[in-house]
């Protein structure tokens, strides 16, 4: 009966593997593919997207049927993106579609990749075990030793993929770590020996000699394993460590020194310094996450240390696995101050405003640019970041809001009175030429150069960050800037960029980047209001691609938050990518959707993004390595 049970689950697997190979819409015709699609993209896409020409690294020409298409949904997804911009073919390009030739492929191309059964499709994607990230690590120890060390600050640095340093994929374990993990080890547990008070706390009082001691040692080493490993240990692995303390103790060594290679070990261990969730082999698809794994899961993704008190009570009582409560833990998370860690690894990476610390605008033309106020810079965006986060505030916010963090530096930069001394504090804005992230200072400052603001680089940065499109790879070699202008030292730098866009080679890309820098040119290197450059008036007036008209920053904001939900996708599939600790596969689009319907049923409250997740399917569920 067993092997019949795996033979129905297997015969059931490959069935709906075969309907989705087909197509992720069944009624699409492969007949009308040939006859009406295929003759299209030979016409229009393939004379520059083909085995020999890939213009922008892109070959449309390598898929020739439906299955394919879906196989390299991601670039056929920009495709749809540049055809209902008509930026596909390019305006310089001898054969145009007409109306409803754009039309006809649109529509196959949104059907093809787009309209998901979201009922059949679910996929937790592959399971990878992942060793802690560096942070990560820190806030382990601190949570199990009671000492906030930050020992990580030895290791080689993390590694990044999709943006993210806690990507599975990225989290290799290379030699040089494993032995700085050894000697952090050491440290860590010479620092603990150093502190009485804190040892005490984790190890208690060395009881009498006698039988008494050997109880004493397994309680001790029972409770720190299993607030180390995640989850209970067992028996044979505690009787392995115990050993430790019985050789240490045969030699000679006081109780808690005989205590201390037992902690070594642990701190050494996989099962610490490696999140290794549980497999299931007789599971031949997807399977709900176990208990321990899921308080783990969840405390990563929004403390980005390890499990509390609170969640592993829940995980041993196997409450995790009801809907409500890993709501009501994910809303308790939220509100603790852990949750800063969410503000900074997540929307600090997602946001590059990392890049702030190694920013160096020119000390000569910047000499109020001290390391106080670069300090300051940082700590609004964090402190604005953490009130949308713990507050529960709209994610809105983000692009625009009445209120920011200030102390004197900065509130002198942005010409701000009534702000004095160096404490941050909330203040409330007069005006919306302040507000939200785009128009402060640490993100105007780390988007400039060292001496003047940059038009393509804010204007990328907000295209790639806040809308999700990044534009395609500029050409290998691009003039710079000065080259266009010649030697006239009296351009705006506006004027310059014109100029600059006259080159074929740079228009394309200039044009879907340079208006929104234009919109925030009235900031100068440093984020400090300017109203003139090079002896002119600032013109920070355009248009945008779908037509939009601005004049400054204020307008090119309203512009923004009338198509929030273009901002809103971007930081839920950005989310996502940080929960899930992996880049995002076709099916993730169906909880991208619950994500944005959630966002709009709570007028676009952070905690509507976080628990969306931490209930959808790839969040709770797992497939075995090899499945």
């Amino acid at each position: 009966m067993r092997v019949l049970a795996k033979a129905v689950r297997m015969a059931g697997i490959c069935l709906w593997a075969a309907v989705l190979l087909v197509g992720a819409e069944v009624d699409v015709d492969p007949l009308s593919f040939d006859r009406r699609i295929a003759p299209l993209l030979d016409t229009l896409c393939y004379p520059c997207h083909n085995g020999e020409k890939t213009k922008g690294d892109v070959n449309l020409k390598q898929d020739q049927d439906l299955r394919q298409i879906i196989d390299h949904r991601a670039t056929w997804q920009i495709a749809l993106k540049k055809l209902r911009a008509s930026e596909m073919p390019p305006a310089k390009a001898q054969v145009q579609p007409s109306a409803a030739e754009r039309a006809q492929l649109v529509g196959f191309i949104n059907r093809t990749i787009n309209n998901l059964d979201c009922a059949h499709s679910a996929d937790p994607g592959a399971a990878i075990a992942r060793r802690l990230t560096h942070a990560e690590y820190d806030n382990a120890l601190r949570d199990l030793l009671g000492l906030d060390l930050r020992l990580s600050q030895s290791f080689p640095a993390d590694g990044v993929s999709f943006g993210f340093d806690n990507n599975g994929a990225a989290l290799t374990m290379p030699p040089v770590l494993a032995e700085r993990y050894y000697d952090a080890a050491t440290a860590a547990l010479d620092a603990l020996w150093s502190d009485p008070q804190a040892r005490a706390h984790l190890i208690g009082m060395p009881p009498g000699n006698g039988a008494g001691e050997e109880a004493a040692a397994r309680a001790i080493i029972t409770r720190v394993a299993t607030r180390a490993y995640r989850h209970p240990v067992e028996p044979v692995h505690l009787d392995r460590l115990m050993t430790l303390f019985r050789m240490a103790r045969r030699q000679g060594l006081p109780f808690a020194d005989a205590v201390r290679p037992m902690l070594q070990a642990v701190l050494i261990s996989p099962r610490f310094l490696v999140r290794i969730e549980e497999n299931r082999p007789d599971e031949l698809g997807p399977y709900p996450l176990g208990a321990y794994d899921m308080a783990s899961r969840l405390s990563f993704f929004l403390w980005s240390s390890p499990p509390d008190d609170v969640l592993l009570a829940a995980a041993a009582a196997n409450h995790l696995s009801r809907p409500e409560e890993l709501e009501g833990q994910a809303r308790r998370m939220l509100a603790d101050p852990r949750a800063r860690a969410l503000g900074e690894h997540f929307a600090g990476q997602w946001l590059q405003l990392r890049a702030l610390e190694g920013h160096r605008p020119d000390a000569t033309a910047f000499p109020e640019f001290t390391p106080g106020l670069k300090q300051a810079m940082a700590e609004e965006a964090r402190l604005v970041i953490d009130e949308v986060i713990m507050h529960d505030h709209p994610i809105t916010e983000l692009i625009d809001a009445d209120y920011t963090y200030l102390n004197g530096d900065l509130a002198r930069l942005y010409g701000i009175a009534g702000v004095e001394g160096p404490a941050m504090r909330r203040v409330q804005l007069a005006d919306h030429r302040r507000g939200g992230l785009l128009t402060m200072a640490a993100v105007l400052t780390f988007t400039a150069d060292p001496l003047r603001s940059n038009i393509p680089r804010r204007g990328n940065y907000l295209l790639s960050a806040f809308l999700g499109e990044p534009p395609q790879s500029p050409p290998p070699v691009v003039p710079p800037l000065e080259d266009s202008a010649g030697h006239d030292a009296q351009l705006t730098i506006r004027e310059m960029i014109d100029l600059h866009r006259r080159n074929p080679d740079c228009a394309a890309c200039h044009a879907k980047i340079d208006p929104l820098g234009i919109g925030l040119e009235n900031y100068d290197a440093i984020g400090r209001w300017q109203d003139q450059q090079a002896g002119k008036t600032i013109d920070a007036s355009g248009s945008l691609p779908g037509g939009e008209v601005f004049d400054g920053s204020v307008a090119l904001k309203r512009i923004l938050l009338a198509h929030r939900t273009a901002f809103a996708r971007s930081m839920s599939s950005q989310l996502l990518i940080y929960a899930l600790g992996r880049g995002l596969i076709y099916p993730d689009d169906c909880v991208l959707d619950d994500m944005l319907a959630a966002l709009e049923r709570s007028s676009y409250r952070f905690s509507a993004l976080v628990v969306t997740v931490v209930l959808s399917f790839p969040f709770t569920h797992r497939r075995n390595p090899d499945s």
